[in-house]
Protein backbone atom coordinates (compact mmCIF):
# COMPACT_ATOMS: atom_id res chain seq x y z
CA UNK A 1 0.00 0.00 0.00
CA UNK A 2 1.84 3.30 -1.00
CA UNK A 3 2.16 6.43 1.70
CA UNK A 4 -0.79 8.51 -0.31
CA UNK A 5 -3.17 5.71 -0.04
CA UNK A 6 -2.76 5.13 3.34
CA UNK A 7 -3.09 8.95 4.02
CA UNK A 8 -5.93 8.78 2.33
CA UNK A 9 -8.04 5.98 4.27
CA UNK A 10 -6.77 7.57 7.90
CA UNK A 11 -8.59 11.22 6.35
CA UNK A 12 -11.62 8.84 5.57
CA UNK A 13 -11.38 7.47 9.07
CA UNK A 14 -10.85 10.38 11.22
CA UNK A 15 -13.23 13.28 11.68
CA UNK A 16 -11.58 16.29 10.23
CA UNK A 17 -11.77 20.06 12.06
CA UNK A 18 -14.40 21.58 11.17
CA UNK A 19 -16.66 19.03 9.22
CA UNK A 20 -19.61 19.05 11.20
CA UNK A 21 -20.90 15.93 13.12
CA UNK A 22 -23.73 14.74 14.95
CA UNK A 23 -25.36 12.01 16.88
CA UNK A 24 -28.50 11.67 19.31
CA UNK A 25 -29.87 9.28 21.96
CA UNK A 26 -32.23 9.01 24.82
CA UNK A 27 -32.82 6.75 28.15
CA UNK A 28 -35.86 6.06 30.32
CA UNK A 29 -36.11 7.58 33.58
CA UNK A 30 -39.58 6.68 34.25
CA UNK A 31 -39.80 5.51 38.26
CA UNK A 32 -40.71 2.42 39.63
CA UNK A 33 -44.33 2.56 40.80
CA UNK A 34 -45.24 -0.69 42.50
CA UNK A 35 -46.64 -1.26 46.04
CA UNK A 36 -43.68 -2.28 47.29
CA UNK A 37 -41.35 0.15 46.26
CA UNK A 38 -40.45 3.66 47.80
CA UNK A 39 -43.29 6.25 47.62
CA UNK A 40 -42.47 8.65 44.61
CA UNK A 41 -43.45 11.95 45.65
CA UNK A 42 -44.59 14.45 42.21
CA UNK A 43 -43.10 17.59 42.07
CA UNK A 44 -43.94 20.92 41.66
CA UNK A 45 -47.57 22.49 43.16
CA UNK A 46 -47.53 20.66 46.59
CA UNK A 47 -46.60 18.25 49.23
CA UNK A 48 -47.94 14.81 49.66
CA UNK A 49 -48.79 14.30 46.21
CA UNK A 50 -47.85 10.39 46.02
CA UNK A 51 -48.03 8.75 42.20
CA UNK A 52 -50.28 6.47 41.81
CA UNK A 53 -49.16 5.09 38.38
CA UNK A 54 -47.75 5.99 34.85
CA UNK A 55 -49.37 7.76 31.88
CA UNK A 56 -46.14 7.76 29.73
CA UNK A 57 -42.66 7.79 30.16
CA UNK A 58 -39.99 10.29 31.56
CA UNK A 59 -36.94 10.96 29.45
CA UNK A 60 -33.47 12.36 29.06
CA UNK A 61 -32.86 13.11 25.24
CA UNK A 62 -29.89 14.60 24.55
CA UNK A 63 -28.27 16.26 21.07
CA UNK A 64 -24.65 16.40 20.50
CA UNK A 65 -22.69 17.99 18.14
CA UNK A 66 -19.43 19.06 16.96
CA UNK A 67 -16.76 20.13 14.79
CA UNK A 68 -13.39 19.69 16.26
CA UNK A 69 -12.62 17.34 19.08
CA UNK A 70 -14.93 18.77 22.08
CA UNK A 71 -18.42 17.93 21.38
CA UNK A 72 -20.92 20.08 23.02
CA UNK A 73 -23.98 17.74 24.21
CA UNK A 74 -27.78 19.25 24.58
CA UNK A 75 -30.07 17.52 26.87
CA UNK A 76 -33.81 17.99 27.78
CA UNK A 77 -34.57 15.67 31.04
CA UNK A 78 -38.18 15.42 32.06
CA UNK A 79 -37.83 16.58 35.74
CA UNK A 80 -39.01 19.47 37.80
CA UNK A 81 -35.69 20.57 37.59
CA UNK A 82 -31.79 19.02 38.59
CA UNK A 83 -29.49 21.11 40.63
CA UNK A 84 -25.80 22.10 39.64
CA UNK A 85 -24.35 18.84 41.88
CA UNK A 86 -26.19 16.10 40.04
CA UNK A 87 -25.56 18.09 36.64
CA UNK A 88 -21.54 17.72 37.64
CA UNK A 89 -21.69 14.21 37.98
CA UNK A 90 -23.44 13.73 35.05
CA UNK A 91 -20.82 15.53 33.13
CA UNK A 92 -17.94 14.01 35.07
CA UNK A 93 -19.10 10.27 34.49
CA UNK A 94 -19.70 10.95 30.73
CA UNK A 95 -15.88 12.64 30.41
CA UNK A 96 -15.06 9.59 32.16
CA UNK A 97 -16.54 6.89 29.85
CA UNK A 98 -15.49 8.51 26.83
CA UNK A 99 -12.39 9.24 28.19
CA UNK A 100 -12.46 13.13 26.52
CA UNK A 101 -13.49 16.45 27.31
CA UNK A 102 -16.90 17.50 26.30
CA UNK A 103 -19.17 19.95 26.85
CA UNK A 104 -22.77 19.22 28.42
CA UNK A 105 -25.93 21.15 28.95
CA UNK A 106 -28.86 19.96 30.98
CA UNK A 107 -31.65 21.72 30.96
CA UNK A 108 -34.64 19.97 32.66
CA UNK A 109 -38.23 21.08 31.47
CA UNK A 110 -39.95 21.66 34.89
CA UNK A 111 -42.23 19.20 34.06
CA UNK A 112 -44.72 19.11 37.11
CA UNK A 113 -46.07 15.51 36.70
CA UNK A 114 -42.52 13.57 37.60
CA UNK A 115 -40.86 12.86 41.03
CA UNK A 116 -38.99 15.56 43.31
CA UNK A 117 -35.61 15.97 42.41
CA UNK A 118 -34.95 18.67 44.73
CA UNK A 119 -36.67 17.99 48.07
CA UNK A 120 -39.01 20.54 47.64
CA UNK A 121 -41.96 18.12 47.64
CA UNK A 122 -41.89 15.46 50.18
CA UNK A 123 -44.84 14.10 52.53
CA UNK A 124 -44.80 17.30 54.28
CA UNK A 125 -42.93 20.82 54.84
CA UNK A 126 -39.63 20.14 56.37
CA UNK A 127 -39.24 16.21 54.76
CA UNK A 128 -37.23 16.00 51.94
CA UNK A 129 -39.20 14.27 48.34
CA UNK A 130 -35.81 13.26 46.84
CA UNK A 131 -34.99 9.36 46.93
CA UNK A 132 -31.29 9.12 46.30
CA UNK A 133 -31.81 5.92 44.35
CA UNK A 134 -33.73 7.48 41.84
CA UNK A 135 -31.73 10.94 41.75
CA UNK A 136 -28.54 8.10 41.02
CA UNK A 137 -30.75 6.01 38.23
CA UNK A 138 -30.98 9.71 36.43
CA UNK A 139 -27.54 10.31 36.46
CA UNK A 140 -26.54 7.15 35.49
CA UNK A 141 -29.12 7.04 32.22
CA UNK A 142 -28.27 11.07 31.61
CA UNK A 143 -24.89 9.24 31.72
CA UNK A 144 -25.74 6.63 29.12
CA UNK A 145 -27.72 9.44 26.95
CA UNK A 146 -24.55 11.63 26.83
CA UNK A 147 -21.92 8.53 25.68
CA UNK A 148 -24.56 7.41 23.08
CA UNK A 149 -25.46 10.49 21.45
CA UNK A 150 -21.77 11.32 21.23
CA UNK A 151 -20.62 7.87 20.50
CA UNK A 152 -22.78 8.10 17.34
CA UNK A 153 -21.94 11.22 15.96
CA UNK A 154 -21.38 11.09 11.87
CA UNK A 155 -21.25 14.11 9.46
CA UNK A 156 -24.44 15.68 9.46
CA UNK A 157 -26.33 18.30 8.14
CA UNK A 158 -28.00 21.44 10.16
CA UNK A 159 -31.58 22.97 9.37
CA UNK A 160 -32.70 26.02 11.59
CA UNK A 161 -36.98 27.64 11.78
CA UNK A 162 -38.55 29.15 13.22
CA UNK A 163 -42.06 30.13 13.98
CA UNK A 164 -44.25 32.51 15.62
CA UNK A 165 -47.89 30.81 14.74
CA UNK A 166 -50.24 32.80 16.65
CA UNK A 167 -51.96 29.92 18.84
CA UNK A 168 -48.35 29.54 20.56
CA UNK A 169 -48.49 32.69 22.36
CA UNK A 170 -52.70 31.71 23.03
CA UNK A 171 -51.11 28.43 24.97
CA UNK A 172 -49.43 30.87 27.45
CA UNK A 173 -51.74 32.50 30.20
CA UNK A 174 -49.31 34.90 32.34
CA UNK A 175 -50.31 35.78 35.64
CA UNK A 176 -48.21 38.30 37.00
CA UNK A 177 -47.75 41.91 35.35
CA UNK A 178 -46.12 42.97 32.91
CA UNK A 179 -47.83 40.19 30.69
CA UNK A 180 -45.24 39.66 28.91
CA UNK A 181 -44.27 36.19 26.70
CA UNK A 182 -41.41 34.56 24.16
CA UNK A 183 -43.82 32.35 22.42
CA UNK A 184 -41.48 31.77 19.24
CA UNK A 185 -40.55 28.42 19.11
CA UNK A 186 -37.48 27.81 17.43
CA UNK A 187 -36.65 24.52 15.59
CA UNK A 188 -33.34 22.70 15.00
CA UNK A 189 -32.53 19.99 12.95
CA UNK A 190 -29.61 17.52 12.06
CA UNK A 191 -29.46 14.91 9.31
CA UNK A 192 -27.29 12.70 7.88
CA UNK A 193 -25.48 12.66 4.38
CA UNK A 194 -28.89 10.41 3.14
CA UNK A 195 -30.76 12.74 4.45
CA UNK A 196 -32.16 10.76 7.63
CA UNK A 197 -33.04 12.61 10.59
CA UNK A 198 -30.63 12.28 13.46
CA UNK A 199 -32.44 14.27 16.18
CA UNK A 200 -34.71 17.63 16.14
CA UNK A 201 -34.61 19.57 18.92
CA UNK A 202 -37.17 22.51 19.89
CA UNK A 203 -37.08 25.49 21.97
CA UNK A 204 -40.20 27.02 23.55
CA UNK A 205 -41.16 28.85 26.95
CA UNK A 206 -43.85 27.12 28.70
CA UNK A 207 -44.43 25.11 31.81
CA UNK A 208 -45.03 22.03 31.31
CA UNK A 209 -47.83 22.00 34.17
CA UNK A 210 -51.30 21.44 31.67
CA UNK A 211 -52.32 18.47 33.63
CA UNK A 212 -52.75 20.31 37.36
CA UNK A 213 -52.36 19.67 40.67
CA UNK A 214 -54.76 16.73 40.77
CA UNK A 215 -53.17 14.27 38.67
CA UNK A 216 -51.37 11.30 40.27
CA UNK A 217 -50.06 9.57 37.42
CA UNK A 218 -46.60 10.31 35.96
CA UNK A 219 -46.12 12.16 32.92
CA UNK A 220 -43.74 14.22 30.74
CA UNK A 221 -47.00 16.71 30.34
CA UNK A 222 -47.34 18.39 26.68
CA UNK A 223 -43.67 17.17 25.88
CA UNK A 224 -44.35 13.61 25.96
CA UNK A 225 -46.81 14.18 22.86
CA UNK A 226 -43.77 16.17 20.98
CA UNK A 227 -42.05 13.59 21.03
CA UNK A 228 -44.47 11.27 19.76
CA UNK A 229 -45.48 13.05 16.73
CA UNK A 230 -42.53 14.60 16.59
CA UNK A 231 -40.59 11.07 15.87
CA UNK A 232 -43.20 9.88 13.71
CA UNK A 233 -42.99 12.77 11.40
CA UNK A 234 -39.19 12.94 10.83
CA UNK A 235 -37.60 9.96 12.69
CA UNK A 236 -34.62 10.37 14.91
CA UNK A 237 -34.64 11.14 18.42
CA UNK A 238 -36.90 14.45 19.67
CA UNK A 239 -35.86 16.74 22.52
CA UNK A 240 -37.53 19.12 23.87
CA UNK A 241 -35.41 22.53 25.77
CA UNK A 242 -37.70 24.76 27.73
CA UNK A 243 -37.23 28.80 27.87
CA UNK A 244 -38.42 31.62 29.67
CA UNK A 245 -40.79 30.46 32.01
CA UNK A 246 -41.08 32.59 34.83
CA UNK A 247 -43.67 35.30 35.81
CA UNK A 248 -46.00 32.89 35.01
CA UNK A 249 -45.92 31.32 32.11
CA UNK A 250 -48.63 28.23 31.83
CA UNK A 251 -51.03 26.87 29.85
CA UNK A 252 -53.15 26.85 33.10
CA UNK A 253 -56.24 28.98 32.23
CA UNK A 254 -55.89 29.10 28.64
CA UNK A 255 -58.47 28.00 26.60
CA UNK A 256 -57.04 25.35 24.17
CA UNK A 257 -59.22 23.88 21.45
CA UNK A 258 -58.57 20.22 20.93
CA UNK A 259 -58.96 19.80 17.21
CA UNK A 260 -60.54 16.17 17.27
CA UNK A 261 -63.46 17.34 18.43
CA UNK A 262 -63.98 21.24 17.98
CA UNK A 263 -64.33 21.62 22.07
CA UNK A 264 -62.31 22.68 24.63
CA UNK A 265 -59.13 20.27 25.73
CA UNK A 266 -59.31 18.79 29.15
CA UNK A 267 -57.31 16.30 31.17
CA UNK A 268 -54.54 14.87 29.25
CA UNK A 269 -55.96 15.85 25.66
CA UNK A 270 -55.80 19.52 27.31
CA UNK A 271 -51.80 18.42 27.27
CA UNK A 272 -51.62 16.47 24.07
CA UNK A 273 -53.44 19.39 22.20
CA UNK A 274 -50.13 21.05 22.87
CA UNK A 275 -47.94 18.89 22.11
CA UNK A 276 -48.83 17.63 18.87
CA UNK A 277 -49.45 21.43 17.73
CA UNK A 278 -45.70 21.55 18.59
CA UNK A 279 -44.04 18.98 16.88
CA UNK A 280 -46.83 19.60 13.78
CA UNK A 281 -45.89 23.81 14.07
CA UNK A 282 -41.61 22.52 13.76
CA UNK A 283 -42.16 19.68 11.42
CA UNK A 284 -43.87 22.46 8.90
CA UNK A 285 -41.35 24.97 9.52
CA UNK A 286 -38.59 22.77 8.89
CA UNK A 287 -39.62 21.60 5.86
CA UNK A 288 -38.92 25.14 4.41
CA UNK A 289 -35.43 25.34 5.97
CA UNK A 290 -32.14 24.94 3.91
CA UNK A 291 -29.20 23.17 4.93
CA UNK A 292 -26.38 25.48 6.83
CA UNK A 293 -23.05 25.44 6.90
CA UNK A 294 -21.45 24.73 10.22
CA UNK A 295 -17.71 24.57 10.87
CA UNK A 296 -17.86 25.78 14.18
CA UNK A 297 -19.90 24.71 17.35
CA UNK A 298 -18.93 26.57 20.86
CA UNK A 299 -19.77 26.46 24.28
CA UNK A 300 -18.49 28.90 27.12
CA UNK A 301 -19.75 28.84 30.65
CA UNK A 302 -19.18 31.29 33.73
CA UNK A 303 -19.84 30.50 37.13
CA UNK A 304 -21.25 33.72 39.74
CA UNK A 305 -21.85 33.47 43.12
CA UNK A 306 -25.59 34.65 44.14
CA UNK A 307 -26.51 36.24 47.30
CA UNK A 308 -29.22 33.59 49.04
CA UNK A 309 -32.05 36.51 50.46
CA UNK A 310 -35.02 33.40 50.17
CA UNK A 311 -35.44 32.70 53.89
CA UNK A 312 -37.09 29.27 52.80
CA UNK A 313 -34.18 28.50 50.81
CA UNK A 314 -32.05 28.55 54.21
CA UNK A 315 -34.48 26.66 56.50
CA UNK A 316 -34.41 24.06 53.39
CA UNK A 317 -31.17 23.14 53.21
CA UNK A 318 -30.57 23.99 56.95
CA UNK A 319 -33.27 20.92 57.07
CA UNK A 320 -31.11 19.16 54.52
CA UNK A 321 -34.25 19.02 52.25
CA UNK A 322 -31.83 19.13 48.99
CA UNK A 323 -30.04 15.98 50.39
CA UNK A 324 -26.33 18.01 50.48
CA UNK A 325 -26.97 19.65 47.13
CA UNK A 326 -26.87 23.63 47.00
CA UNK A 327 -24.24 23.78 49.78
CA UNK A 328 -23.83 27.55 50.76
CA UNK A 329 -20.92 29.23 50.96
CA UNK A 330 -19.55 30.87 54.07
CA UNK A 331 -20.36 34.91 52.77
CA UNK A 332 -24.31 33.52 52.14
CA UNK A 333 -23.92 32.97 48.29
CA UNK A 334 -24.72 29.97 46.03
CA UNK A 335 -22.53 28.98 43.21
CA UNK A 336 -24.16 28.53 39.64
CA UNK A 337 -23.43 28.70 36.24
CA UNK A 338 -24.12 30.37 32.91
CA UNK A 339 -23.94 29.49 29.24
CA UNK A 340 -23.28 30.70 26.18
CA UNK A 341 -23.86 28.59 22.67
CA UNK A 342 -22.68 29.85 19.02
CA UNK A 343 -22.97 27.47 16.11
CA UNK A 344 -21.15 29.40 13.27
CA UNK A 345 -20.26 28.69 9.65
CA UNK A 346 -17.55 30.39 7.49
CA UNK A 347 -17.71 33.99 9.25
CA UNK A 348 -21.57 33.82 9.50
CA UNK A 349 -23.01 32.83 12.99
CA UNK A 350 -26.18 30.96 12.51
CA UNK A 351 -27.35 30.39 16.04
CA UNK A 352 -26.59 31.38 19.53
CA UNK A 353 -28.45 30.18 22.90
CA UNK A 354 -28.23 31.43 26.25
CA UNK A 355 -27.97 28.80 29.01
CA UNK A 356 -29.74 30.28 32.14
CA UNK A 357 -29.93 27.99 35.45
CA UNK A 358 -33.45 28.73 37.00
CA UNK A 359 -36.88 29.91 35.64
CA UNK A 360 -36.02 33.75 33.46
CA UNK A 361 -38.79 35.70 33.72
CA UNK A 362 -39.80 36.44 29.79
CA UNK A 363 -39.22 40.84 29.65
CA UNK A 364 -35.35 39.51 30.70
CA UNK A 365 -35.45 37.44 27.46
CA UNK A 366 -37.07 39.59 24.95
CA UNK A 367 -37.47 43.07 26.73
CA UNK A 368 -40.28 44.66 28.12
CA UNK A 369 -39.16 45.09 32.24
CA UNK A 370 -41.86 47.31 33.73
CA UNK A 371 -41.41 49.96 36.48
CA UNK A 372 -44.60 49.90 38.91
CA UNK A 373 -45.39 51.97 41.74
CA UNK A 374 -44.79 49.56 44.97
CA UNK A 375 -41.41 47.85 43.85
CA UNK A 376 -39.22 47.14 46.51
CA UNK A 377 -36.00 48.48 44.21
CA UNK A 378 -37.52 51.48 42.03
CA UNK A 379 -34.64 52.99 41.28
CA UNK A 380 -32.71 49.32 40.16
CA UNK A 381 -31.18 50.00 36.84
CA UNK A 382 -33.37 47.44 34.31
CA UNK A 383 -31.02 44.76 32.96
CA UNK A 384 -30.96 44.59 28.93
CA UNK A 385 -32.93 41.54 27.69
CA UNK A 386 -30.87 38.34 26.93
CA UNK A 387 -31.96 38.12 23.42
CA UNK A 388 -31.71 41.27 21.74
CA UNK A 389 -28.11 40.76 23.14
CA UNK A 390 -27.70 38.51 20.26
CA UNK A 391 -27.12 38.77 16.80
CA UNK A 392 -27.74 35.22 14.86
CA UNK A 393 -30.74 35.34 12.90
CA UNK A 394 -31.53 31.93 15.42
CA UNK A 395 -31.69 32.74 18.93
CA UNK A 396 -32.51 30.16 21.83
CA UNK A 397 -32.32 30.66 25.39
CA UNK A 398 -31.97 27.11 27.71
CA UNK A 399 -34.20 27.65 30.76
CA UNK A 400 -33.56 25.66 34.20
CA UNK A 401 -30.15 24.92 32.45
CA UNK A 402 -27.49 22.73 34.66
CA UNK A 403 -29.27 24.38 37.39
CA UNK A 404 -32.91 25.14 39.09
CA UNK A 405 -31.88 28.82 41.26
CA UNK A 406 -35.99 29.13 41.07
CA UNK A 407 -37.57 32.56 39.77
CA UNK A 408 -35.36 34.83 38.21
CA UNK A 409 -36.92 38.23 38.39
CA UNK A 410 -36.29 42.00 36.90
CA UNK A 411 -34.44 43.44 39.86
CA UNK A 412 -36.62 46.93 39.27
CA UNK A 413 -39.95 44.60 39.43
CA UNK A 414 -38.75 43.06 42.68
CA UNK A 415 -42.01 43.00 45.21
CA UNK A 416 -41.68 41.67 48.72
CA UNK A 417 -42.86 44.15 50.44
CA UNK A 418 -46.38 46.14 51.07
CA UNK A 419 -47.77 47.78 48.92
CA UNK A 420 -47.62 45.62 45.98
CA UNK A 421 -47.28 45.86 42.48
CA UNK A 422 -50.15 47.99 40.92
CA UNK A 423 -51.69 48.16 44.36
CA UNK A 424 -52.68 44.47 44.14
CA UNK A 425 -54.46 43.40 47.64
CA UNK A 426 -51.98 40.57 48.07
CA UNK A 427 -48.52 40.03 47.12
CA UNK A 428 -47.41 38.48 43.37
CA UNK A 429 -46.83 34.94 43.24
CA UNK A 430 -42.66 34.80 42.16
CA UNK A 431 -40.25 36.31 44.73
CA UNK A 432 -41.42 33.21 47.25
CA UNK A 433 -39.60 31.05 44.70
CA UNK A 434 -36.54 33.16 43.93
CA UNK A 435 -33.15 32.85 45.04
CA UNK A 436 -33.52 36.75 45.35
CA UNK A 437 -33.34 40.16 44.02
CA UNK A 438 -29.66 40.50 43.08
CA UNK A 439 -29.76 37.21 40.67
CA UNK A 440 -30.97 39.07 37.84
CA UNK A 441 -28.39 41.37 37.38
CA UNK A 442 -25.68 39.06 38.42
CA UNK A 443 -27.09 36.23 35.50
CA UNK A 444 -27.22 39.25 32.86
CA UNK A 445 -23.97 40.23 33.62
CA UNK A 446 -22.33 37.17 33.39
CA UNK A 447 -23.86 36.51 30.06
CA UNK A 448 -22.30 39.49 28.80
CA UNK A 449 -19.17 39.08 29.70
CA UNK A 450 -19.56 35.68 27.54
CA UNK A 451 -20.80 37.45 24.41
CA UNK A 452 -17.66 39.71 24.58
CA UNK A 453 -15.61 36.29 24.78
Amino acid sequence: MNRNYLVLLLALATPLSGAFRAGAAYRVITPDIRSDAPPVYIAGFGQNRLATGVHDPLFVRCLAMATGKKPVVLCGVDLIGLFLDDVEKIRQGARTQLGRDLDVVISSTHGHEGPDTMGLWGPKPGVTGINETYNAFVIQRSVEAVVAAVKGMKRAQLLLARTGFPDLKSFINDTRPPVVNDPELIALTVRDRRRRTIGTLINWANHPEALGSANTLVSADYPAAYYRVMETLRGGVAVFMNGAVGGMQSPLGAQIIDPTTRQPAEGFRFAETIGERLADLAHDALNNARPLSIDRVEYAEKRIQIPVANEGFKQAAAANLYGGRKAFRPDGTSETVVGYLRLSGGKKVRLEAAAIPGELYPELSVGGVQKYPGADYPDAPVEPALKPQMTAPFKMLFGLANDEIGYIIPKSEWDERAPWLQNAPKRWYGEVNSIGPEAAPLIQAAFAALLRR
